[in-house]
């Protein structure tokens, strides 16, 4: 069973069916933004979300992975660990190198954080605070960046596609044409203002087209930055938990929308 032991969140709700779940039939999503943690369970094939909890980062421990999995007596089948690291760079793997001093131009201090993906044959490189690396690694866990970790759940198919997470004063932006994945970065975001501008930058950096690409939208008040740029774009929609998960109505209070990223994992 995927019973659990008291971990103290700030936000937790837990579906009814999370006590007859299978450890071997679960999936445990673990996702550390600057914010704090998230994590959520739900089954490996029916997708139904038994539980999700969030700590912010003023209550983490220094072992805040360790913390979420001594939870579960019997650990889930798979467990995804992604990070949102915000200093870091997206390489495609023709230009990877393991000697990582080149990184010190492009993110002010070398990186100290690798993160690969073989079915997107892309790499990507991050300069961290040594205490938060410290403070992810796991032994038998793979800790992905999350750009990664996206990038390969999210389909595009052909025509221009972004991809707008917003959490805490950040946004995380994805884009893709004809199925080739273009940019991935992390921008400061603070109001509808900036979050505009930095759509808008890189759809002109891209060479996209507002009125026939596909925008998606997703986290903290997505509707009301949706209904704000609604006159700048054609196509625009908010991100829908249904494609991704089952909900049950015990969870009804919950806004899946904020942890987007973390049901897609």
């Amino acid at each position: 069973m995927v019973t659990t032991r008291t971990l103290t969140v700030k936000q937790t709700k837990i579906d009814p069916a999370f006590q007859t779940a299978k450890a071997e039939e679960s999936i445990l999503s673990i996702l550390y933004t600057q914010d704090g943690l998230s994590f959520l369970v739900k089954h490996v094939q029916t997708k139904q979300v038994y539980m999700f909890g969030y700590v912010p980062k003023a209550d983490l421990s220094a072992t805040p992975i360790e913390d979420v999995l001594s939870a579960f007596p019997e650990r889930p089948a798979k467990i995804v660990l992604a990070a949102a690291f915000e200093n870091a760079t997206l390489l495609p793997m023709e230009f990877a190198d393991q000697n990582m001093d080149w990184t010190t131009p492009v993110l002010g201090s070398a990186a100290n954080f690798h993160s690969s993906s073989a079915a997107l044959k892309m790499h990507v490189y991050a300069a961290v605070e040594q205490k938060v690396l410290d403070a992810l690694q796991v032994e038998g866990v793979e800790l992905k960046h999350l750009w990664l970790a996206q990038m390969e759940q999210l389909k595009p198919g052909k025509g221009e596609y972004l991809w707008a997470h917003l959490f805490g004063d950040t946004v995380m932006v994805l884009a893709a044409k004809d199925g080739k994945w273009e940019l991935a970065n992390n921008f400061p975001c603070e109001n509808k203002e900036e979050f505009i501008y930095h759509l808008g930058n890189v759809v002109e950096q891209l060479g996209y087209d507002r009125a026939s690409l596909k925008l998606e939208i997703s986290g903290s008040e997505a509707a009301l930055y949706k209904e704000f740029i609604a006159p700048y774009f054609a196509s625009m929609s908010i991100f829908k938990p249904k494609d991704w998960a089952q909900i049950s109505s015990a969870l009804q209070d919950w806004q899946p929308g904020d942890f987007a990223p973390l049901i897609r994992l």
